[in-house]
């Protein structure tokens, strides 16, 4: 999807490493997770974000529904690839319902505070991307997934604790990465961008370093090693 293209490099360079069944139903949920991620900066008071928010809430309810859907790329992705169903519904319902916490204050000067809207406005990306595994891959997903976005979003959102959540999160990649040791290639292509985490923790001053990504997760589905 153009919009995955457009508003999210890790994303638009890691959907080739998924196998290619996969790939639309992963181009769909990353293109809502941009879509999401775009409603605080594209409304001028919170009431109208909450009015955005909300026409996701019921655009996904109606694709679990099965009746008529509304006319939006996004939303037939989803319905037409699979990806919204009553399991992972409640894990959409994260990413929007944590979201509109910027509607409110985009900054966050308290590591605790950072994290815990990271876990719900971005940790839920990965064990949407990944679906299907068994409980200590899932567990081990989220603390990974959580553990990216710790540091990814750090200078954007926390920039006062960014060294810190840094630090955090390399402590949260130790501890999880094993968990994923023996996760088929097939699989690991889903969320090959999680990779990436110990790049961005070595930079929480926001560099970007689009040739090192390249180079990060093409050795990371080599060996297998996140």
């Amino acid at each position: 999807m153009g919009i995955v293209a457009k508003g999210d490099e890790d994303l638009r360079l890691s959907l080739p490493y998924a196998v290619a069944a996969d790939r639309r139903r992963l181009a769909a949920i990353f293109a809502l997770q941009v879509e999401l991620r775009r409603i605080p900066d594209l409304v001028s008071e919170p009431p109208l974000g909450e009015i955005r928010f909300q026409w996701w809430r019921e655009a996904l309810e109606e694709i679990i529904g099965g009746g008529k859907r509304r006319a939006h790329p996004i939303v037939e992705a989803l319905a037409a690839t699979g990806a919204v169903d009553p399991k992972s519904l409640p894990l959409f319902e994260r990413l929007i319902d944590a979201r509109a916490r910027l509607l409110y204050g985009p900054a966050f000067a308290l590591l605790d505070d950072y994290r815990s809207f990271i876990a719900d406005a971005e940790a839920p990306l990965g064990e949407l991307a990944l679906k299907e595994v068994d409980g200590r891959a899932r567990n081990a997903i989220a603390a990974m997934s959580e553990a990216y976005a710790l540091a990814r979003f750090a200078p954007t959102f926390a920039s006062q604790c960014a060294k810190e959540a840094a630090r955090k999160s390399l402590q949260l990649l130790e501890d999880s990465r094993h968990g994923l040791s023996s996760l088929p290639a097939a699989l690991a292509g889903r969320v090959i961008f999680l990779a990436l985490t110990r790049g961005y923790s070595a930079r929480p001053d926001g560099r970007p370093w689009p040739l090192a990504k390249r180079s990060t997760m093409f050795h990371a589905m080599l060996t297998g090693k996140f």
